[in-house]
């Protein structure tokens, strides 16, 4: 009897030995293929794929931690080594970064400012409004608008925000437009390496100007739309460092969707050429833009950049609103603006 039930158990204790096995090998391939993904971001600047690895940073990460608790399970240490490595090599991207100040600001030399890609084949006019509407910004810029959003917009926003710059797209998805509460002392639409409009205005917030740039650059699929938005990206950074007579001298924040992540090299780049910031904790990956609503697919895309004459005090993702963008918010104030 006892020899029968031992052999009854004998094909559970194989399969499962073969799962277990059939897991770790698995396992080793994605280990190999961390370690291809993680030299290859080393070549961003290259090639548009190896860029997109390098926007994949986090969800690089992700799979470095699980890989390494199933190392440590296995008590394989020398293959452990591998996905820490890439860990180690990944880590840095996310440190450090701008930061709150303590205190509170005056709030007479505050200035609230929003921007949300709303999508335009999304029509869920109302919910995109009330979210948008929700963070109360004092300047927003709205992207891929065409005229049906247009007219959404100004009929949502007519009462609270009568200054305003609106360039619809109906043929395309670059419509673009900036709404404010305060007056537009100045405003012009400019563009850079495409037929594509961006925004530059000087809105007089209580007594104090601040130049407001909106943006919106190609996505980077395929080597051309790669060499593109990086090309706007120069060019737009040029631009944010030899401002024209009106704009000069102006605390400076530029907003839009720049299609890539902070982990990319060319987010640093364009930080160093334009001497601006992006207004944002350090470390703080939420995303701006999904696949599917969930974590792991999802990339920050959408950014807001500062000058240095300005001080960041807080920032907020949006909720769904039927694009695959999140707004994104955020309350800065003029260097040394605080309450008494």
């Amino acid at each position: 009897m006892i020899a029968s039930e031992s052999n009854d158990s004998q094909p559970g204790r194989l399969w499962k030995q073969f799962l277990v096995a059939r897991f770790w090998r698995y396992s080793c391939l994605l280990i190999v293929l961390l370690a291809v993904a993680t030299l290859l971001t080393g070549f961003a600047r290259i090639y548009w794929v190896w860029d997109l690895l390098a926007n994949l940073r986090v969800q690089q990460v992700l799979v470095a931690v699980v890989l390494m608790a199933i190392c440590a399970i296995y008590r394989r240490w020398v293959w452990l080594t591998i996905p820490l490595a890439c860990f180690l090599v990944h880590a840095p991207w996310f440190l450090p970064g701008l930061e709150r100040v303590g205190g509170s600001p005056d709030v007479r030399q505050v200035i609230s400012v929003t921007v949300c890609n709303v999508l335009t084949s999304n029509r869920n006019f109302d919910a995109a409004m009330k979210d948008i509407l929700s963070a109360e910004p004092d300047v927003l810029v709205v992207l891929e608008i065409d005229s049906a959003w247009a007219a959404e917009i100004e009929a949502a926003t007519n009462a609270d925000y009568a200054y305003r710059v609106v360039h619809p797209d109906d043929y395309g998805n670059f419509g673009i437009g900036l709404y404010s509460r305060y007056p537009i002392q100045h405003s012009q639409s400019f563009r850079l390496n495409e037929g594509i409009d961006s925004i530059e205005a000087v809105v007089d917030v209580k007594g104090a100007p601040y130049r407001i740039i909106g943006t919106h650059p190609l996505p980077p699929t395929g080597n051309r739309n790669f060499r593109s938005r990086n090309e706007h990206l120069r060019m737009l950074a040029d631009r944010v460092q030899h401002p024209q007579p009106d704009y000069q001298g102006l605390p400076t924040i530029v907003m839009g969707d720049f299609n890539l992540t902070p982990w990319s090299p060319f987010f640093r780049d364009f930080e160093r050429a334009s001497g601006l910031r992006r207004a944002e904790h350090f470390a703080n990956v939420t995303p701006t833009w999904y696949v599917q609503p969930i974590f792991p697919l999802g990339l920050s895309l959408d950014h807001i950049f500062i000058s240095d004459d300005l001080t960041y005090w807080g920032r907020e993702v949006g909720g769904p609103i039927g694009s695959d963008h999140r707004r994104v918010s955020a309350t800065v104030s003029r260097q040394g603006s605080f309450a008494d």
